[in-house]
């Protein structure tokens, strides 16, 4: 394992290293040659076709992956094997390579060069927590990848906003070192000038190609979509499946690890009856006879997707729709295939009115207040230095600003930096709060006021069943299990070196663990929690310091503050 971080990290490495060489060999020594951009284009080209021809093997380098024959894959789920053969029948494509990651968080992926030279991975969270027609839905999405060429596809796609990036990067670096030349100035203001419209346009463009690329990926989400739903004749297999990757709504009577793996059979067991007119601020969830989770209760948990604000930001820059658009759109292939919807979304906004009223736009514009409160801070006062620059070394007048001194304006920035440094503090009080109190999984799933800066403190306990990101050799992240459901545990520390030993030296050790996990459930794309502590039965304990860590940006504030506080008492 040591073996492969080493070789990863020397490969990234060896990518930025070779990139950021030849980029500044051609602006230092070809500033103003076309020479220079042909040479960043070419390399740029050549770095996208190197990470795709290496891309695979990366993959397979990295992630714990079980290959399997098509004999044995037959042998051990025949389901699937049947779906295969007549994907591949009907398709006429070669045999991907087959893999099953042993992990319980259900997940599910492909990659390779062409779709003659696939790979397609399971978890055996999937062969867990899925039934058989689910799982043959999650295997059609990622074949209908495979048949619809999306690994050059989508390589294409992305490689466009990056030519455009180099563009402007090498149209602004021309310009700043343009003026080490000689040569006429007024020619060279004029050409420095056209050199910055070029630039701002290229970013500019860039920006909107890397949105409409993302717009294109989530497209190609829905054609996988499509492709499952017709080769099973019910777009409802994958609805289903949806519900308990994406919001873990799976419950059970709580078993162990160990008696998990030796049995396949669950007893379900009730949980309540979901009601959304009580307008409580946890919804309850009900199971329906036959041991999946209500409509209702399915329904809550889309609600975010749906309604909240926040979800409207995630889409546009995710490259997967959010599950409850998918399952809508699934929704609307029924009446092809003469199937009624059973994931019924109607219930949604009555639930979300009754959770959080007519408008979630309050909540939105404070959490955006909060999250960006000490770079408002610094923006106001940089406007107003601006301002006063102009009255003070020009002729422009403006009452109050004509009677700052210089000395006058570090008091005012000191003044400043201890503002923004207590923009951090309540930011984090926002961010952070306190009030932990035992939740369940699906209690939290259904709660439609919270978003990644909107947290719910919170206990949760069950056992820990998997990585966060499944069969990663250098995940930090876990993914956890009560008797309602599933959950991405969140650890990140916010120190890179801190989350390599975290997840070298404890992920394995907590997987298969029971644990208490203090900490934050927030939502972004999918639900997660980020932890505070994680408590295991043998009495260890694993602490997150991110929330103290905070505090130091705000310390840094009160420092630069005192600098500031220092030059107005002692100016030059």
């Amino acid at each position: 394992m040591g073996l492969k971080i080493a070789s990863s990290l020397a490969i990234t490495s060896l990518f930025a290293l070779t990139y950021a060489l030849v980029f500044i060999i051609s602006i230092w020594f070809l500033p103003f040659s076309i020479v220079g951009l042909l040479i960043m284009l070419s390399f740029t080209l050549v770095i996208v076709l190197i990470q795709y021809a290496i891309s695979p093997y990366l993959v397979q380098w990295l992630y714990a992956i079980d290959w399997l024959s098509y004999n044995e894959y037959k042998a051990r789920y025949p389901h699937l094997a049947e779906t295969l053969d007549k994907v591949l029948s009907v398709n006429k494509i070669k045999m991907p390579r087959l893999g099953i990651v042993n992990d319980l968080n259900p997940n599910a992926f492909t990659f390779g060069h062409t779709k003659n030279n696939a790979r397609v991975v399971l978890t055996t969270g999937i062969l867990e927590f899925l039934n058989e027609e689910e799982q043959q839905a999650v295997l059609s999405h990622e074949l209908g990848h495979v048949i619809h060429s999306d690994f050059i596809l989508m390589t294409v796609v992305f490689a466009i906003p990056l030519v455009l990036l180099t563009i402007a990067r090498w149209a602004y670096y021309t310009a700043v070192y343009s003026g080490r030349g000689s040569g006429d100035s007024k020619d060279r203001g004029a050409f420095v000038i056209a050199l910055f419209a070029v630039a701002v346009a290229s970013y500019i463009t860039y920006y909107f190609g890397y949105l409409i690329s993302l717009f294109i990926s989530r497209i190609r989400e829905y054609y996988a979509d499509e492709h499952a739903a017709e080769v099973l004749q019910n777009p409802n297999a994958l609805s289903s499946g949806l519900v308990k990757i994406a919001y873990g709504l799976v419950a059970d009577h709580g078993v162990s690890y160990e008696e998990r793996n030796r049995s396949k059979t669950r007893a379900l067991r009730g949980l309540g009856i979901f009601d959304p007119n009580t307008a409580k601020y946890f919804a309850s969830g009900g199971l329906t006879p036959s041991g999946s989770y209500s409509n209702e209760t399915i329904a809550a948990a889309a609600a975010w997707d749906l309604y909240n604000p926040w979800a409207k930001y995630y889409q546009l820059y995710s490259t997967h729709p959010l599950p409850a658009k998918r399952i809508q759109r699934l929704n609307q292939q029924c009446p092809i295939y003469s199937k009624k919807p059973e994931i019924d979304l109607s219930q949604a906004k009555k639930i979300k009115e009754a959770q959080a009223g007519k408008s979630m736009a309050g909540e939105f514009l404070t959490d955006l207040f909060f999250k960006y409160l000490p770079l408002i801070v610094f923006i106001l006062f940089l406007i107003f230095t601006i301002v006063w620059a102009v009255t003070y070394f020009t002729a422009f007048t403006l009452p109050l600003f004509n009677t700052i001194s210089i000395p006058q304006i570090f008091l005012i920035w000191g003044v400043g930096f201890y503002i923004i440094g207590f923009g951090f503090i309540a930011k984090t009080g926002f961010k952070y709060r306190s009030g932990f109190e035992p939740r369940t999984i699906v209690q939290l799933i259904t709660n439609v006021k919270v978003s990644p800066i909107r947290g719910i403190p919170a206990i949760i306990e069950g056992e820990i069943i998997g990585k966060g990101v499944p069969g990663y050799w250098l995940s930090e992240d876990l993914y956890f299990k009560d008797k309602t459901g599933l959950l991405y545990i969140d650890y990140r520390f916010g120190l890179k070196i801190v989350d390599l030993f975290f997840a070298l030296a404890r992920v394995n050790r907590l997987i298969g663990e029971k644990v208490r996990i203090i900490g934050w459930y927030r939502r972004g794309p999918n639900p997660y929690f980020q932890v505070h502590t994680i408590e295991t039965t043998y009495g260890k304990r694993f602490k997150n310091y991110v929330k103290p860590l905070t505090y130091i940006l705000a310390v840094i504030c009160f420092l630069v503050g005192i600098a500031f506080f220092y030059f107005w008492l002692n100016p030059f």
